[in-house]
């Protein structure tokens, strides 16, 4: 078989023309062979292209366009600019009809072109986007709100614009009163920022905060609700003494004292209704009032000394120092959890954590090669290796190993006893932290493969030794049947 391999690759290399080259040279001819093959694949795939292209119908070729410039981040981030700069206008518009208060002033024909451009622009995007995803696409797709919120923008721009121009003047102010709604709903287009944080780098930090905002609302509902619950078992407590105070009061024939009318005011102004005591309870405990004067209106009650005084001290410190203190927790994990749900901004940041280490690599690389060859040796590495700065950089990607030889040797890859930059990057980062689910599978695999093969071969030598043996038998049967003819 071996003959019949080594003939069939002759006869190749005979009928391509490669009989008596060297190693050198055939590898060479065999690389240029392959590049040739490349570009012509490549060419042909472009002429397979640029012939579908012709073959395309004009809304095929205006949709391919426009998937194009919707799918640029250029757009994403000129859109974006426009959104923002918008938002802008409408309250530079507001301030200045504030200030003049005359919707016939000069300024009012500039408001007007504004208006037209940005109505054009936000028609141009809406426009781009349904020709892009097709009208059912766009209007039913996982992002249909914000699609929906572009259409009403648009119609409400334009709706507006009409009435501005045929009403112009104050008669136009007046009819414009009832579509302030739909020029306040515009500032909700700055929501659109967060689908830009998709493309723009720019934006990740504030992405990510949006993001964490967003998923701490479910918490928030039920942090409300139960702060609620303790807010209104304490309001009924303290609204049935001070009722209790006021009506007391009332009732009284003499006349009060001034003390007595003062404290009469505050019980009634922080206690004399369940919705009053609620707002005073809320108060209290995020700063929108002193508790003192609460406590002290409290304190002057019946039984107020050693009752409704300390139940209010224990509601203080109760939700200050454990309820709040808990929400918080709750909020911060929930933040994190959010933050961490976020797949696409994980992956940015393993990306961005990759390059960063990549790039400390590389300089620690070019700092070990210090003639600048493009690979060091052992003797380099084994020079740089014993200084406590390079073992801690190994120490701090989860690196370990006994000496240089061993390491060097991990880190060689092709094994010629040099090691390249590319080959240092790549095997730090490979080896970086510990071993991992799939390292553990792949050599589980590798093992069960390795104990496979050796199989093979004790079962190919015990069937060698078993023909062998079948083979010495017979020949010394027909050795004795040779002998008996006396042959």
């Amino acid at each position: 078989s071996d003959k019949l391999q080594r003939h069939s690759v002759a006869s190749n290399e005979s009928d391509l023309g490669l009989e008596g080259l060297d190693s050198h040279d055939l590898a060479r001819l065999t690389h240029n062979r392959l590049v040739e093959a490349y570009q012509t694949k490549v060419k042909v795939k472009e002429e397979e292209q640029a012939s579908s292209a012709k073959n395309q119908t004009f809304w095929q070729r205006c949709q391919t366009y426009s998937r194009r410039i919707v799918n640029s981040n250029f757009s994403n981030a000129f859109f974006a600019l426009v959104v923002l700069s918008n938002s802008v206008y409408l309250g530079v518009q507001l301030e200045y009809y504030a200030q003049v208060r005359d919707p016939a002033a000069a300024a009012y024909t500039w408001f007007l072109i504004v208006h037209v451009i940005y109505a054009v622009l936000f028609t141009v995007e809406v426009c781009l986007r349904i020709v892009a995803e097709g009208m059912a696409s766009y209007l039913w797709s996982s992002e249909w709100h914000w699609n929906w919120l572009d259409v009403f923008v648009v119609s409400s721009s334009w709706i507006e614009l009409v009435i501005d121009l045929l009403t112009p003047g104050t008669t136009s102010r007046g009819a414009n009163s009832n579509l302030r709604l739909m020029r306040l709903i515009r500032v909700g287009r700055l929501f659109r920022v967060v689908r830009i944080m998709k493309v723009v780098r720019l934006f990740r930090s504030l992405r990510t905060l949006v993001q964490s905002l967003v998923g701490t609302l479910k918490s928030l509902a039920w942090a409300m609700v139960l702060l609620s619950l303790i807010m209104y078992i304490f309001s009924i407590l303290f609204t049935d003494a001070a009722l209790d105070f006021i009506v007391d009061a009332n009732l009284q024939v003499e006349p009060l004292t001034l003390d007595e009318q003062q404290l009469l005011h505050d019980v009634n102004l922080y206690f004399g209704s369940l919705y009053k005591s609620f707002i005073t309870m809320f108060r209290v405990i995020s700063d929108g009032l002193t508790w003192n004067s609460p406590a002290d209106a409290l304190f002057r009650l019946p039984l107020g000394e050693y009752l409704w005084a300390q139940l209010f001290h224990f509601y203080i410190a109760f939700c200050s120092f454990a309820v709040l203190n808990v929400m918080t927790g709750v909020f911060c994990n929930s933040a994190i959890k959010a933050a961490e749900s976020d797949h696409e901004m994980v992956v940015q940041s393993l990306v961005q954590t990759r390059q960063e280490l990549r790039d400390l690599v590389s300089h620690l690389f070019n700092k070990i090669d210090s003639r600048g060859e493009g690979h060091i040796t052992f003797t380099e590495f084994e020079k740089f290796f014993e200084d406590e700065a390079v073992k801690a950089f190994f120490e701090s990607l989860q690196i370990g190993a006994v000496d240089a030889w061993t390491l060097f040797v991990s880190l060689d890859m092709d094994g010629d006893h040099t090691v390249s930059v590319e080959e240092f990057t790549e095997r730090c980062m490979q080896l970086h932290g510990p071993a991992r689910s799939a390292d553990l599978f792949a050599l589980r695999q590798t093992t069960v493969k390795l104990s496979q093969q050796v199989q093979q071969l004790q079962d190919a030598q015990k069937n060698g030794r078993t023909a062998s043996k079948s083979g010495t038998k017979s020949t010394m049967n027909l050795s004795k049947d040779l002998d008996a003819f006396g042959v």
